[in-house]
C-alpha cells in the first residue's frame, strides 16, 4: 500500500503562515503597548506595516485576533506561574499562596494594558473558549490543585479537598488582581498580596493540622 505523499510546499506554506500570523500577534502587543487596550485595528495595522485585509486575511477578523492574542498571553502567565509554583518551598501551602499570588500580580503589572485588553473581549468574540476568565484559570487551578495535594500526601491527609481549594485559591487571586487593577488609585502590589496570603495562609495551616 502506498503511502500518503505530503506535498512539502504545502508544509512550508503553513509553517509560513503560522509565522507570520506570531509575527502579526507581536506586532499586535506592541500596538496595544504604545495605545492602550483601546487600540484600534488600524493602529494595530500601522504597527504592524500592514493593512487590515491582510490582518483580517490571517485572522478573520478582530475576534480570531483576539483569539490568538488571549491564547499568547494565556502561554506567558501560565510559563511564570508554572515557574513560581516550581520554585516555592515545598510542603508549605502559606509560602505557595504567597508566592503564587505574587508572580501572578508581577506579570499583569509588568504588562497592564495588554491585561486590560484581554480582559474586555469584543462583542463578536461570541466563543466562550475566548472567556480570559476560563481557560486559564482552569489550567492554573489544576496546577495548584495538584501541588495541594501533594502537600496533603506528603502529611498523611486525604488529598480530596485539594481540587477545591487549588481552583478556588487561583479563583481568588485572579478576581483579586483584575479588582487591583481597574482600581484608581492602585494600592501597592506588595500589599495586596500580604492580605490574600493572611487569609489563606492560616485557613490552609487549620485545614491541615493533624
Amino acid at each position: 500500500m502506498t503511502g500518503v505523499r505530503v506535498d512539502g510546499r504545502d508544509t512550508r506554506w503553513a509553517e509560513h503562515r503560522a509565522e507570520r500570523r506570531r509575527e502579526l500577534v507581536s506586532h499586535a502587543l506592541r500596538a496595544i503597548r504604545a495605545h492602550g487596550a483601546s487600540v484600534g485595528m488600524d493602529e494595530i495595522a500601522a504597527r504592524a506595516g500592514t493593512s487590515k485585509t491582510v490582518i483580517y486575511r490571517h485572522f478573520g477578523d478582530r475576534a480570531g485576533l483576539y483569539a490568538a492574542i488571549v491564547d499568547s498571553v494565556h502561554h506567558y502567565i501560565h510559563d511564570g506561574l508554572t515557574a513560581a509554583l516550581e520554585a516555592s518551598e515545598a510542603g508549605d501551602l502559606t509560602s505557595l499562596v504567597h508566592d503564587l499570588a505574587d508572580a501572578y500580580m508581577r506579570l499583569v503589572d509588568r504588562d497592564p494594558e495588554i491585561y486590560r485588553f484581554v480582559l474586555h473581549r469584543p462583542p463578536s468574540a461570541a466563543d466562550p473558549s475566548l472567556d480570559p476568565a476560563g481557560a486559564l484559570t482552569d489550567l492554573m487551578g489544576a496546577h495548584v490543585a495538584d501541588a495541594i495535594a501533594a502537600h496533603l500526601v506528603m502529611r498523611g491527609l486525604d488529598p480530596a479537598p485539594s481540587e477545591t481549594w487549588g481552583h478556588g485559591l487561583v479563583g481568588f487571586i485572579r478576581a483579586s488582581a483584575d479588582h487591583w487593577m481597574a482600581s484608581d488609585p492602585r494600592p501597592p502590589r506588595d500589599s495586596v498580596v500580604t492580605q490574600i496570603t493572611t487569609l489563606f495562609g492560616p485557613a490552609f495551616m487549620e485545614a491541615t493540622a493533624p
